[in-house]
């Protein structure tokens, strides 16, 4: 005959068993889900993009103007939880709250980059930026060949669409390992 455990008493030693344990509260997972660690990869976004634009002018879009700010944002994201939530972050969440933050770091890029492209199609300026830039850096032939992609419509969409892929697993990669490395590097001074 089966037991209705609805009907039974609890006994009192289990009541005062429950009431002795404190409930630790569970972190939640690093997610887009998580409001805090959205919260968090937006505001270091929009600072690492606000540093990240000026680095890049400044060393005329050098590989350690794009590379640094990127990595560090992911490791600033993680600093700004644990200090926003008071909850230590393990690397694998640390990984993840790093390429949170640069899916909105691509993502404040893109908005940028609409924003600056689409004046410079519309007046024609941007050929002659192009010409400027890669004048030194390639033969003519070369210069020929650039000039014949980018005045045709459907390469120059397949030349943007490739290098924003190429940016979005760069800054997303770069988050990451900033994310993995703050996480480590702030889980190490805790223990200290």
């Amino acid at each position: 005959m089966p037991v209705d455990v609805d009907d039974e008493p609890v006994p009192v030693e289990m009541e005062q068993l429950l009431d002795s344990v404190e409930l630790k509260n569970v972190p939640a997972e690093i997610s887009f889900s998580n409001a805090a660690a959205v919260r968090v990869g937006l505001i270091v976004a929009a600072i690492s993009m606000a540093l990240l634009v000026p680095l890049a002018n400044l060393g005329g879009m050098s590989l350690l103007g794009i590379i640094l700010p990127t990595l560090s944002a992911g490791a600033l994201s993680v600093w700004f939880y644990q200090r926003r939530t008071g909850v230590p972050l393990t690397v694998l969440a640390g990984a993840r709250l790093g390429w949170i933050t640069g899916v909105f770091i691509f993502a404040l890029f893109l908005v940028l980059f609409t924003i600056s492209i689409i004046p410079a199609l519309e007046s024609g300026e941007l050929q002659k930026i192009q010409e400027a830039a890669l004048k030194g850096s390639f033969s003519e032939g070369d210069m020929a060949k650039l000039k014949e992609i980018f005045e045709n419509p459907v390469m120059l969409a397949v030349s943007i669409l490739l290098f924003m892929g190429i940016y979005f697993v760069g800054a997303t990669t770069l988050s990451s390992l900033g994310g993995m490395l703050g996480a480590k590097l702030l889980r190490r001074n805790q223990s200290l």
